[in-house]
Order: C-alpha cells, then structure tokens, then sequence
C-alpha cells in the first residue's frame, strides 16, 4: 500500500480541529511545567515571556536525539547542521547565524545548565539524561547578554537524587546502530549526591554509499559521560560540582553537488556527477572523517541569606576537533574542507535573587569570561582547475589528486575578553499589573590574528595577514507590562534590545577585505502575546505577534574580488565573507496549543508565520569590491582574463551567486511558514501495563543559508516520527518500538553555492528501531 505523505499531518491537524465538538467537562489536567527563564523557577505560564518547554521524555518521544533536531517541534526556532561534521546553528525568529566557522557565535545564545556554549563547536554531541529543554523567544539582552539578539536555549540536565536510582537503556536501529545509555544517582553519604550518566552510539553501517567504491557515509561513532557531586553547605546552601567528556570518531555524510559540469563547461564527465538519491553519494578517494574530544567542568554554588540568594556558576571548556569533509558534493577535489581546531572558554558569574514576598523582586549580576579559538583550515582543489587543459579540451579526469593540489589555507588566533553587570526587576502595580524592567552593561574585547596562503603545486604564496582587536560596549534592556486578566489569560507586552558581539570571518580568503571586522548587531524588538489556560486547565493555548528592528546584521555572501591579477581563473576570484547589512526587520506571529483531551489523549500542535526584508542595502563599498566586469546576481558580462580572452556570459558558475542585496532581499534562514504538531495516546493493557502510541509531523517552508544567493534556497523540509510503547505501570521497564521520517522524505536540508555548481545536503531516509529502558528502584 502506498503512504500518502501527507496523510499523517493532516489526520493529527484534522484531530486537533474536530476535537472541539468534544464535551468540555474534563477530568485532566496539564502539568505545571517550571523553567528558569527569567534566573528563577517560575511556571512558564506565569512569565510574560514567549518560550517553549520540553521535558527529557518528550525530547525522546519526539525523536529529538541532538540540539540540531530541536528546531522540528518548537514553532519559530530553525535547526541545521551546516557541514558534514556537524555544526549546529541556531536562528529564532530569524536571527541566528548564517556562519559555520568556530570563532563566530550565535545570535541565539545556547546554555548547558546555564554555562553559555562561545562556538557552535561545543554543540555537536548527543543530547541524554535531560531533565528539559527551554526556548526563549525573542531578545535576552537583559538577563543574558551578549549573542541573544535571536534569543536563547537552556538545556538542563537531571541532578543528583536524593534517593538511589538507576537505569539503562539500550537501542538497536536502522543502519546496524546499537544506543546504549546508563544513569546511577542517589545519596553517597550524609550531605552528598551523586549522579553518572553515559551514552553511547556507534552505527555499523553508513546511511549512504559511494556509487562507484561502495565505501560508506554517515556512520555514528559517539561518546559521552557526565558526573555530578551535589554537597550540601550547612542548612542553607548547596553545591553543585558537574565534570563532562564526549569524543566523537564518526564517519560524517557527504552532500550532494548540482551542476558542476555546467559550471565548469564540462559536458563529458561523469566523475563530477552526483546522484540526487540521498542514500547515494559521490565522495572517490578522499578520506573524509572526523576526530574530535571535549571535556570541562562547571561548579554551581547557591546559599540562601534572609533578604535574598547568593549564586555563583564558574565553568571551564575545551574542545578540539579535527575534520576532512568531501564540501564540495563529488568526487573530484574542487572544494573539499579540512579543519583543525583548538577551543577553550572559561567563564565566572556572580548572582544575587531577591527572597522578598513583596511586590518588588530582583535578580541582579556580574559575569566575565575568556574564549580561545586557534584553527588552520584549507580548502583542497585539483590541478586542471589552474592549467589550460580545461580550455583545450585535454582535462582527464584520472589526473586528479584525491585530495586536491592547490590549498587555500587560512590559520588564526583569536581571543575575546568579555564582563557585564545587570538588573531584573518585577514589581506589582496591583492584584493584575506586573512591571518588568531591566537593564544590562557589557563590554567585549576581541583579537584576531590571521595568515592566509595559497599553495599551488608546493609553492607557498602569501595572500593576506591580519593582526588586530577591536573593543565595543554596549547597554541593552526590556521594559514589558503583564497584565493577568483573571486566573485563566495572561497577557504581556515588552519593548527589548539585545546585541550581537563584533567578529572577524575565520575562513580562507583571497582578498584582504574578506577579513574585515564586522561591527555588532543591534536589535530592537516590539513583542504583545497571551498565554490562556482553557476547558479547566485542560488546553493551554499560547500566541504572539511581534517586529524586530535589526542593524549591522552579520551576514554571509559569495561576491568577487577585485584583484584577479594573481589568480589565472575566474573561479578563484570567487571569495566568501561575512558583512555588515544595515538595517532589516522581521515581524510575524507564532501559536501553539497544547490539549490533554482526556486522560489518555493528548494534543499539541504549533504554527509560526515570519516576513524578513532588508530595509537599507549596504553600500558597494560595503559588499567588498562587488563591481567589475563580472556580475554576479544574474548575468556575467564582460571579459576575464582566464588564460586569454573569454566571453564572461560562458562562465556558467558565475551566474547566481548571489552578493548584491537589494532592498527586500528575503533574510537567511527566514522560513516564511513552519508548523508542527503531534497526538499521543496512553491505555492500560490488563492490572499493570501501560501502552502509548505517538505519532509527530513537521514542516518548515523554504529558506536561504546565505543572503541573496539563490543557490543557497532550501527545503521544504518535512517529515514523521511514530512510536509505539509498552511497560509496566511502575514505571520498572519500557519497550517502545520507533520510526524515524516514516513518509521517507528527502527534503534539502542546507545548501549553498560551491566553488563549482551547488552542494546540498538532503534528508536522511526512514530509519526504524527498537528501545528497551529498564529502571532499578
């Protein structure tokens, strides 16, 4: 029987609809869900702040097996991993990051039990024993500073119990891959807990083949431990000492690549064909993988005085990983990717929240910290991309070095120093009327020492150096009015700024400009929402509507450079960077609504809509020498020198690569629609076994990975999870038999514009599976 793809969503859309003519007398009730947003544990509902929340088992009933996952199931926020190794970014709203390399940093700032994640690095590895998941939604400037322009995830994972608990969980899936998690927790002596967790993934196979070796792609190889000592300090403190190491040896997916014998006017050579099957993949010799080992530690310290609590959360982190990605989506070197990278970060915060009953409460702190990135990273390229055998007809593909004979090559050091100091405070007007205002100082100091090379057939050619640091400050805040209309509806509206810390793009160039440094975002976002508890606490249904001013957006694009006079291709003049856009905005609206219909059935759907523009264009100068003889939003005019005189109109890759942004030009990573949704349903089987079936849908519209660059659209990614569960009714042991993207979907994941046609990455197809859990009590 053939699967309609599109039954499952609507069946649980129709579900969620037709449900209204239901009787409204309900015996369930939602659970109260408590997060931290605002530095405090409140209930979301109580907080005049647009955030999600998702337990740990949710996490695992949805499918969520990584941070990059998340995006499927919270309405407004966009996921994706944006190399073959795995390199989360994050956009809310959309504002996030366009960039993948290690010394950029989000504009969603991202915590692990509130220790802030500099580099998207530190967010790869696989996501276990979590007690929950926030999404904050809009900007944190205040209470979180810096990179928050977007927003801000907390993940928080499960603490040392006070009584003894233990469990294991074992998985066997698609792909011959075997998960095994293992938690041990509970009391070691009097005054100390402790807790162990463990994960591990490792895959036998790869989800995709290479065409002509039969070599494999996408095969897991992942580790990860976390250990905690929680001590009690006399009768009115506690703290917390967490210790943490993941290493990860996987064997990364290889993109696929469009157009390249177009683009480089080859008509004859299969060998830079790629197959459009996601499963199929073109990669030849090049030894692609990846070694990559983090660890640190964090200690959380709370004591209580009379008039309010004391808080101090000191971290330590280091990562290094080293990467070789077939970038490029086939089988000749024309683009691969190599990175070697070193990361530290240390940070210290300092924090003092009011105990008053009053209608005054506070939440006030310093915070400094230090980021390190030291990388060398290269591009790889084959010989007769520089030889005039392309002219002449004599190119064979034979001759071409797997891995590549000229390497664009960049290595950098840089440094950021960084403290601020803030205020929160919430103060009833009355029985109804909340005031929250806030206000936050903060200063970054950034380094960036840079060399870049060119290294054509052995020989080192110097092409640009950098040495410099640049310092900003910045003051943002919120000021919002809550407005509890009756026990039932709360209703919010804020006024908020949040910035972006400047940065330098850390990737190979060829033209000095590309290294410019970019000046911080700035945002200005006007937000009214409502968060309305109905049919008796049964449904919580949540909405917002809100426009966000945005300057200096960081941005990346694909122009050309001025210079041509050292480079004998017009290939290689094509450059990448990041820049500064001037002004653009985003408003939109999100709704999501979550039903317990029964005590057995419960609902949960989300939709979000988003328009982006850019609103004032950057100005040639700022879009780095993009003029000249050859255009590159449409079509090339003109003549390059390419070994003599050719005609710019038959320089195919030329064409779309997108870095003039005009006025409406669409934001990166900006769907204009997504939406979700998901059904479970829980029965007792007999005196003492429970059963649940789960089904989730997920759909985000298209979007762009870099501005302007029509290439670089992707999507729509779509796709189903379905579970299937029985255990017993003690909770002692759980079966649950799973599915991944069910309707077997190969949407695009990510693209961009390669030195030669276009790479993108596309869905992994359905993947099936069984989980056995099994708790000690």
């Amino acid at each position: 029987m053939k699967v309609n793809k599109h039954f499952l969503h609507k069946s649980i859309i129709a579900a969620t609809i037709s449900s209204s003519v239901f009787s409204t007398a309900q015996a369930a009730v939602l659970e109260e869900v408590m997060v931290t947003a605002q530095k405090r544990a409140q209930s979301v509902n109580d907080i005049g702040v647009s955030a999600s929340a998702l337990s740990g088992d949710g996490l695992k009933a949805l499918g969520i097996e990584q941070s990059s996952d998340l995006g499927a199931m919270t309405p407004g926020l966009v996921t994706v991993n944006a190399t073959s190794g795995g390199t989360p970014i994050f956009a809310i709203r959309g504002i996030g990051l366009d960039d993948f390399n290690a010394n950029n940093t989000s504009g969603v700032g991202v915590y692990t039990d509130e220790v802030f994640a500099s580099s998207p690095v530190y967010l790869s590895g696989q996501l276990f024993d979590i007690e929950r998941v926030e999404v904050l939604k809009g900007p944190q400037g205040t209470l979180y500073g810096k990179n928050t322009t977007g927003g801000a995830i907390n993940f928080i994972s499960n603490k040392p119990s006070d009584e003894f608990e233990a469990s294991i969980e074992a998985g066997y899936g698609s792909h011959e891959t075997v998960d095994l998690t293992g938690i041990v927790s509970g009391p070691i002596t009097d005054g100390i807990r402790g807790r162990i967790a463990t994960n591990y993934v490792k895959a036998g196979e790869g989800w995709q083949e290479d065409v002509a070796t039969g070599k494999e792609y996408g095969k897991i190889d992942k580790l990860a431990l976390r250990g905690q000592l929680a001590f009690d300090i006399s009768d009115n403190g506690d703290a917390l000492l967490r210790a943490y190491y993941s290493e990860d040896n996987s064997i990364p997916e290889s993109p696929h690549n469009e157009g390249a014998q177009d683009a480089l006017l080859l008509t004859d050579f299969d060998v830079l064909s790629s197959p459009t099957n996601p499963s199929k993949v073109s990669v030849g010799a090049l030894d692609i993988g990846k070694d990559e080992q983090g660890s640190g530690f964090a200690l959380t310290v709370n004591y209580d005085f009379d008039a309010f609590q004391f808080i101090s959360i000191s971290s330590f982190d280091q990562y290094e990983r080293v990467v070789l990605d077939n970038y490029d989506g086939h089988s000749v070197s024309t683009m691969e990717l190599f990175l070697d990278e070193e990361l530290e970060q240390w940070s210290q915060e300092f924090r003092l929240v009011s105990n008053s009953d009053g209608p005054l409460t506070w939440v006030t702190g310093v915070n400094i910290s230090y980021e390190e990135v030291v990388e060398n990273q290269a591009y790889f390229d084959d010989s007769f991309l520089v030889t005039d055998s392309l002219l002449n007809g004599s190119f064979d593909p034979a001759d071409a070095d797997a891995n590549g004979l000229d390497r664009f090559i960049t290595a950098y050091e840089q440094k950021t120093d960084s403290y601020g100091a803030y205020l929160h405070t919430e103060t009833e007007l009355n029985d109804s009327f909340k005031l929250i205002a806030g206000i936050r100082y903060s200063n970054d100091k950034r380094s960036f020492d840079a060399a870049a090379t060119e290294d054509i057939f052995g020989d080192i050619i110097p092409v640009v150096s950098q040495d410099e640091s640049n310092s900003e400050d910045a003051i943002t805040g919120k000021i919002g009015l809550d407005w509890q209309a009756n026990d039932e509806l709360l209703v919010f509206s804020s006024v908020s700024t949040s910035y972006k810390s400047g940065s330098y793009y850390g990737a190979p160039i060829i033209d000095s400009d590309a290294w410019s440094y970019l000046e911080p975002e700035d945002i200005l976002a006007f937000e009214l929402g409502f968060k309305w508890s109905l049919l008796e606490g049964s449904m919580q249904l949540n909405g917002s509507v809100f426009k966000m001013e945005y300057e200096n957006r960081q941005s990346l694009i694909t122009y050309t450079a001025d210079d041509f006079s050292n480079y004998v291709t017009a290939a290689a003049t094509l450059d990448t960077t990041m820049i500064n856009v001037p002004e653009s905005e985003t408003q939109g609206f999100e709704l999501d609504v979550e039903w317990l219909a029964t005590d057995q059935l419960s609902l949960r759907a989300g939709i979000a809509y988003l328009d982006s523009e850019v609103t004032k264009s950057p100005s040639a100068a700022e879009l780095r020498g993009i003029s000249g003889d050859i255009a590159v939003n449409g079509n090339a005019t003109g003549d390059a020198d390419f070994n003599g005189a050719i005609d710019g109109s038959e320089i195919a890759f030329v064409d779309a690569i997108g870095a003039t942004i005009d006025q409406g030009t669409v934001l990166a990573q900006s769907p204009k629609w997504s939406y979700n949704a998901s059904a479970a349903y829980e029965f007792t089987i007999g005196n003492n076994l429970i059963a649940r079936l789960q089904t989730s849908y997920s759909w985000v519209d298209k979007q762009y990975a870099q501005l302007g660059d029509i290439n670089a659209q992707y999507g729509q990614v779509k796709g189903a999870n379905a579970q299937a569960s029985i255990g017993a009714d003690d909770e002692r042991w759980l079966l649950t038999l799973w599915g991944r993207n069910i309707t077997n979907e190969e949407s695009e994941t990510y693209s961009f514009s390669g030195f030669a046609g276009r790479t993108v990455y596309r869905q992994q197809p359905a993947t099936y599976g069984i989980t056995l859990n099994y708790n000690f009590h």
